[in-house]
């Protein structure tokens, strides 16, 4: 009795053995078109941290807008380039104090 019930499986488990292999979704991998990078670079920029947000934000308060550039100086004082009121770049600084000024 227990010969043919171990027959049957082997045979089954070739028969399953056979259908995978011609099978692409039983485990054959379909070929693929070679990944491209793009020429021009990542598509987002990194995430900005808590303290660039809130610099950037501090200078837009202050009535700057298209914040650029924003760096942390040694010190602690954050750089960037802004735009004024009349739309005409402007260097700026955030001081500790969260002083917006005008730099040169």
């Amino acid at each position: 009795m227990k010969r043919p019930l171990i027959a049957s499986i082997l045979i089954l488990a070739a028969a399953v053995a056979q259908a995978e292999a011609r099978s692409p979704i039983g485990g054959a991998t379909m070929p693929r078109e070679p990944l491209q990078s793009d020429p021009l670079g990542p598509r987002s920029d990194p995430t900005p941290t808590v303290a660039e947000a809130v610099a950037r934000t501090q200078i837009e308060k202050s009535g700057y807008t298209s914040v650029r550039g924003l760096q942390r100086t040694g010190d602690g004082t954050w750089r960037a380039v802004a735009r004024d009121q009349r739309n005409a770049p402007v260097a700026v600084s955030l001081d500790n104090q969260g002083n917006v000024t005008p730099t040169k």
